[in-house]
């Protein structure tokens, strides 16, 4: 009796309401193969997800590599010291500003038109792209939509997941504002 007064004066055995996620939900694929890094930094720009966009990028924690980014020619000589020792963390630094100003919960797309195997091995790959980027930020003198080509080397980390090592972009004499010229402004 004294167990039924409890039970029924508590309600521990009530169902309750769930408890709404801490974070929210991830659209990342672990990159068991190098193309899904691609299909991951496209989404992560949709979702302006920071942390997912950081997570296609070789750790020197993680891997003992260091990730390398070579801009353009022309960015490098118009954005000057921005792009002195741009390693993961400009990467972080530039999505987040990036993601700054852009109002609401407007993504971004991004696609590669062309993406081209130059080489594959069991732990190194080797990728030619054409891509296109739009992002609907608000800083009026900044084009929204960057254009060009790049390489990507990758390389597979100690968990078997792809990454980037290092990241060419390369002077595309169709376009007049690469994504160097996008690092290169939100990147300061």
């Amino acid at each position: 009796m004294v167990l039924l007064m409890l039970t029924s004066s508590c309600g521990i055995f009530d169902t309750r309401d769930p408890e709404p996620p801490s974070q929210t939900s991830s659209n990342y694929v672990p990159p068991t193969e190098p193309s899904i890094v691609f299909s991951n930094m496209a989404t992560a720009f949709r979702d302006l997800n920071s942390l997912n966009y950081l997570r296609s990028f070789a750790d020197s924690t993680a891997n003992g590599r260091s990730f390398a980014f070579e801009p353009t020619s022309q960015a490098r000589s118009k954005y000057g010291g921005v792009f002195f020792n741009w390693s993961r963390e400009s990467e972080q630094r530039y999505f987040e500003n990036l993601k700054s100003k852009v109002p609401g919960a407007s993504g971004a797309t991004l696609t590669f038109d062309v993406l081209t195997i130059q080489s594959l091995q069991s732990d190194s790959a080797q990728y030619d792209a054409t891509y296109r980027l739009n992002v609907p930020h608000s800083v009026p003198a900044v084009a929204q939509e960057a254009r060009g080509r790049a390489q990507f080397f990758l390389m597979a980390d100690r968990s078997r997941n792809w990454v980037i090592l290092r990241w060419v972009d390369v002077t595309d004499n169709a376009a007049t504002f690469t994504w160097s010229d996008l690092k290169g402004e939100f990147g300061q």
